[in-house]
């Protein structure tokens, strides 16, 4: 059934009439699905020539082969042919990806949004109430209303690096976890022996699947060169390991869906807000929502940078007596490192430690003219 939010028409004796959905030409399409662990809420929009929102739904469907079979049999049967279908979810970890890849290999247009952007369109909405069915169709209105970039699959390499960081990260919790305990057991008083040697097995395994893991992270760029080229774009930067590089890569997968410095600083947690209301002024600071891996892998790479890095050094160097704790200056060389290493990524170019020499000595350069030009006398 197809609810329609207004679509009453007056007619010529001045009597209100319903205009039928096959008189109205659909200007685009849209269909909305919310992704969850077993299910998938389903809801078809469509925009008429009137500007006017129509909507069709159905019961949910299962996040697995057999429900993406029945949610295409009925696209086919629900959709209007004469207009492109545009498929607008969520990303949701790895639940949205079955479903996001078994449409775009059928021929679909598919859009997966950052939870961020979804979450600021439907906190634009007068809607109070939060259900599955709610969030489909709030998607289903923000592929009707807005110009979405559409989504490719990031490469096989790419899928497997970005597993890789993840399994290398949690190793790097558990190893940390582990220490912890072995040196609370061997300071204890009543220190057992035998525990101290099973955390001491354990650990040593851990290192041993990180050196693993990190090998299997080098091979699998080894045997892409397109993919090994690029990266070395980013070791050329002082301070910068092929670790921290090849998890930064894995974390944005090549940074596909990176158009611009600001969406990455905001996909990576390191975007800055202010909280100020009334007479209450909030300090500034980074709103950490975004991917934590991308934040911890970077972290040791900025102390390094900051010690060896000729353009990092100075900035660190000029904004560490403005900070209260030099741990924000340090945040925020995190932060410019990661754009640059996005700029050489996108440029294709090695790091140029003497880059900020040669732009302040071309703007000097362009000054000087202008001045000269301002100075010469008329004739």
């Amino acid at each position: 059934m197809i609810e329609t939010e207004s679509s009453a028409s007056k007619d010529d004796k001045g009597n209100y009439s319903l205009k039928t959905e096959e008189m109205e030409k659909r200007l685009k399409q849209s269909l909305g699905i919310d992704v969850s662990k077993s299910n998938l809420s389903l809801s078809l929009g469509f925009l008429n020539e009137r500007l006017v929102k129509e909507f069709k739904s159905r019961p949910d469907v299962s996040n697995d082969i057999k429900g993406y079979k029945i949610l295409l049999k009925w696209i086919k049967t629900s959709v209007d042919p004469n207009v492109e279908l545009l498929v607008v979810m969520e990303a949701t970890g790895v639940y949205h990806q079955g479903i996001a890849h078994y449409l775009y290999e059928h021929g679909h247009s598919v859009c997966v949004m950052q939870s961020g952007r979804v979450k600021r369109y439907a906190q634009s909405l007068d809607q109070r109430s939060k259900t599955d069915a709610l969030d489909s169709r709030m998607l289903s209105m923000l592929g009707l209303e807005r110009n979405i970039r559409l989504w490719h699959p990031p490469s096989e390499e790419l899928q497997e690096l970005k597993g890789l960081s993840r399994e290398r990260s949690s190793l790097l919790n558990d190893r940390t976890m582990e220490t912890n305990r072995q040196g609370a057991i061997a300071s204890s008083v009543h220190s057992n022996v035998r525990a101290l040697k099973r955390h001491k097995i354990r650990l040593k395994l851990l290192n041993t699947q990180i050196e693993a893991v990190e090998e299997e992270m080098r091979s699998l760029i080894a045997d892409n060169e397109e993919l090994k080229r690029k990266l070395e774009y980013l070791t050329s930067i002082p301070g910068v390991s092929f670790v921290s590089a090849a998890t930064v890569i894995g974390e944005t997968l090549g940074f596909e869906s990176i158009v611009n410095a600001k969406q990455l600083a905001s996909y990576a947690g390191y975007d800055v807000v202010l909280r100020e209301s009334g007479n209450y002024k909030g300090k500034t600071r980074i709103s950490k929502k975004g991917n934590s891996h991308i934040r911890a892998v970077l972290h040791m790479p900025s102390m390094t940078c900051v010690r060896c890095n000729p353009t990092l050094k100075q900035y660190y160097n000029r904004l560490k007596p403005n900070k209260a704790k030099p741990l924000v200056a340090l945040v925020a060389v995190q932060r410019k490192l990661l754009i640059l290493m996005y700029t050489l990524w996108k440029n294709e170019e090695n790091y140029d430690d003497e880059y900020e020499i040669k732009k302040q000595q071309k703007h000097e350069a362009l000054a000087a003219r202008d001045n000269s030009l301002i100075n010469q006398p008329v004739s």
